[in-house]
């Protein structure tokens, strides 16, 4: 049989680490679900920890069995629910010929692209929802100033930002020259 067709026995490890406690294991569960609903896998057996605390976050984690179809479907298997280790129960040893071989390190150099793609379209999200956060932060700042709020105690209550992150923005705005400092009051310029 080719190792591309080859079914494999593997236990894999998937953690979760966030807040609330429920939370975290009821995505656990869902996650483990998402896995028994992939044609590629069968799931042959589950054992989920309790969540523990982790400082701030809580933290859980499952060990699973399953039987994949073909080093591809592991290595997709691998990229696509991201456990934190895997080891593989069955067969003990692999046999591949080099053009197995080439196609599973071609399934993997895609799979990773993919993966490069998402996380810089992501990126690219990221920074443009920062500038315009940014953007908004600093018009809020222009319509306090507008209506007399002059002071950082007075811009901190109103917008909720802390005084050294406020600080950042109003020195921002000074250095764009649409604010002015005066006696520890700004004003629009």
């Amino acid at each position: 049989m080719e190792t591309q067709d080859q079914h494999i026995r593997i236990k894999a490890i998937l953690e979760i680490l966030g807040k609330p406690k429920e939370f975290i294991e009821k995505k656990l569960e869902e996650y483990i679900e998402k896995i028994k609903q992939d044609e590629n896998l069968m799931v042959m057996g589950e054992k989920i920890s309790p969540a523990q605390e982790q400082g701030e976050a809580w933290s859980t984690y499952a060990e699973i069995e399953v039987v994949v179809k073909g080093t591809s479907n592991l290595i997709g298997f691998c990229i696509d629910y991201m456990p934190s280790s895997v080891e593989v129960i069955k067969p003990e040893s692999f046999s591949f010929p080099e053009r197995t071989f080439t196609e599973f390190m071609n399934d993997l150099v895609a799979k990773l692209h993919t993966v490069d793609m998402v996380a810089k379209q992501l990126g690219s999200e990221n920074r443009i929802l920062k500038e315009n956060l940014n953007r908004v932060i600093k018009n809020n700042i222009l319509v306090l100033l507008k209506f007399k709020v002059n002071k950082v105690d007075g811009l901190m209550k109103a917008t909720g930002i802390a005084k050294e992150e406020l600080e950042v923005y109003l020195k921002q705005l000074v250095e764009e020259k649409r604010v002015k400092e005066e006696e520890n009051s700004y004003y629009l310029t």
